[in-house]
């Protein structure tokens, strides 16, 4: 990098934390550093969900898999899409909740302390392998971006990544633990322009790069790029789904969404940026589902760069030995000094937007649901904070430790996919009032022995062999779903059977705690208390609001406006398919 990169990175770095430095004085409580005072609205809960489920890894995990597979690779990020129109329902639920964790969510609903802490324990390794993918791909392309793979000091040399990592840890720590979520916030506002920016700087600069290596004397412009696009990748690069060994094909495509589909209601930040911290129900609607359309739509930029890569450098033995390097590669050769230095800012902005919530979540998980209920049940606000801010610290530093030791970004992304199969099938049947305490422990430990331990103690274990089944033998497409669908399947059998068999409990901790999901969460703090002491009193009035009244499945009756979310956000996540596929046949004869 050049002299104006750093500058350029530099003035980033400064007005981050600036920002976060100054949100301290917001301050005062728990709910003030966990969830901000649940005061954001449509805008910031926008950038938040955008932040925060965006990272560096996408691009990079993105533009491998595009790399490799072509454009059925963009599904390694892309299959989201299909999750979308389920977050108008689910943002009103974290909402409704009204707690400060997921965690808390589990110890109400089952009556468990165990069990929420158990969930925290999860939450908090679920955000250092996620954070930690994010600063092994951060670190790998600043390594690139910056022009060398080692740093010395007199005699000593160590990888930049060494460096890299631990640096952009301190700065997030620096903000996140002075402002908590106030601050990850109002710099995910920030960020968010950042990523937006990362996701389209390459395109103009890759289009105009293909026109003077390939294009004709005399002929210009961006179309023109894609034509010459069109005529050095085979015809296959521009499928959206394809069937080789290294592609996305639809079968797997869909097991993903399936088990993503169960998995992504346990993620533990979804608790704050999901919506439990937006000031209304419907700020949360709009900015979990606005923030995540805004990624998807920044996907289709990464998608296209990625091609780009793929057909200036198909030969490059650097990509041909890591093609993790494509957008590092790209990046390098393709940007003018100060936007390699902006590039590096952008994947930087990723990176913080999403550890700043996953730190303040986890910490909030270990003061609520290990900490308090464990070690010290009667311990104030002061002493929560100091302890959050300590346990903020712990969880980014494992963080940056795993992403040192573990540098296989894709192999970590594999591992988010399945971990959250642990409590979904606890979440989605809880649903259900016979659902019992034995069957959530009963299927969290199935889950972690058959899907975890197991294939760690005996590489190569599989379900299919346990029960003599030839996956070979299967048909094509329902090999393709094999690798998933046991974690998708399994626990819930494994619930549903355990709960009809084990003795359920109806107490009025349990009734009070369906009472509360039914009712639409009040814009006045005092009302909404009011509101509910009025429904604990007459259980009865709000059985009506359910969609079966008077049976034990706790889902409420849609409403209009859950009906016209769901058909508005389907229909622009078509838009959003109609658009990639659009963009794919640019410039194709």
């Amino acid at each position: 990098m050049q002299l104006a990169d750093w500058w350029v990175l530099g003035g980033y770095l400064t007005l981050t934390a600036a920002i976060g430095l100054a949100m301290i004085r917001r301050v005062r409580g728990q709910e003030d550093y966990f969830l901000g005072s649940r005061s954001f609205g449509k805008l910031l809960q926008t950038f938040a969900a955008f932040g925060s489920g965006t990272g560096p890894s996408d691009p990079v995990n993105l533009a491998r898999s595009v790399y490799v597979a072509g454009a059925s690779g963009m599904w390694a990020v892309m299959y989201w899409l299909f999750m979308t129109p389920f977050y108008w329902i689910s943002a009103t639920w974290y909402r409704r909740m009204r707690v400060s964790t997921l965690g808390d969510w589990f110890v109400e609903r089952y009556q468990s302390p165990g069990l929420g802490g158990a969930y925290a324990a999860f939450g908090i390794a679920y955000f250092i392998i996620y954070g930690a993918m994010g600063f092994a791909a951060s670190g790998a392309v600043a390594a690139q971006l910056v022009g060398t793979d080692v740093v010395s000091w007199g005699d000593w040399t160590v990888p930049i990544e060494l460096v890299v990592i631990p640096a952009i840890g301190a700065v997030v720590l620096l903000y996140g633990v002075a402002g908590g979520l106030h601050a990850a916030y109002w710099t995910d506002l920030l960020q968010g322009a950042c990523i937006i920016a990362l996701s389209l700087a390459l395109v103009p600069a890759g289009l105009e790069q293909l026109v003077e290596e390939f294009g004709e004397p005399g002929r210009k412009g961006w179309l023109y790029g894609f034509e010459l696009l069109h005529e050095q990748l085979p015809a296959e690069s521009f499928q959206m789904t394809g069937a080789g060994a290294t592609a996305f094909t639809p079968g797997f495509v869909l097991g993903l969404i399936v088990l993503n589909l169960a998995g992504v209601a346990v993620q533990p930040h979804f608790i704050a940026t999901g919506g439990g911290a937006a000031r209304s129900e419907f700020d949360a609607r709009v900015g979990l589902v606005a923030g995540n359309l805004l990624k998807r739509f920044c996907t289709i930029g990464w998608l296209v760069s990625a091609l780009i890569a793929a057909a200036l450098y198909a030969g490059d033995a650097v990509l041909a030995a890591n093609p993790d390097r494509a957008w590092g590669v790209a990046s390098t050769r393709l940007l003018a000094p100060g936007l390699v230095g902006l590039m590096l800012a952008c994947l930087l902005a990723a990176l913080m937007s999403s550890v700043d919530a996953y730190m303040i979540v986890g910490s909030a998980l270990a003061v609520r649901n290990l900490y308090a209920p464990f070690m010290n049940p009667q311990v104030d606000d002061a002493a929560s904070l100091r302890i959050a801010r300590w346990t903020s610290g712990v969880i980014v530093c494992g963080a940056v430790a795993t992403a040192i030791g573990v540098r296989d970004v894709f192999r970590l992304l594999e591992l988010t996919w399945l971990a959250p199969v642990l409590f979904a099938a606890p979440f989605w049947v809880g649903n259900w009032r016979r659902a019992t305490t034995a069957a959530a422990w009963a299927t969290v430990a199935f889950s972690l022995v058959v899907f975890f331990l197991l294939p760690w103690v005996r590489p190569g274990f599989s379900v299919y062999r346990l029960a003599g089944i030839d996956v070979a033998l299967l048909p094509a497409g329902w090999r393709d779903l094999a690798p998933l669908a046991p974690q998708i399947a399994l626990p819930f059998v494994v619930m549903v059977l355990t709960s009809l068999a084990t003795r359920s409990r109806e107490d009025d901790a349990l009734i009070r705690h369906f009472v509360k999901m039914r009712l639409p969460v009040l814009p006045d703090s005092a009302a909404d208390a009011r509101q509910l002491a009025a429904a604990y009193a007459d259980p009865a009035t709000t059985e009506s609001r359910k969609l079966w009244p008077d049976s034990a499945w706790e889902f409420n009756r849609p409403t209009r406006v859950d009906v016209a979310g769901i058909v508005a956000t389907v229909g622009l996540c078509v838009v959003l398919l109609v658009l990639t596929q659009g963009v794919l046949a640019l410039g194709a004869n």
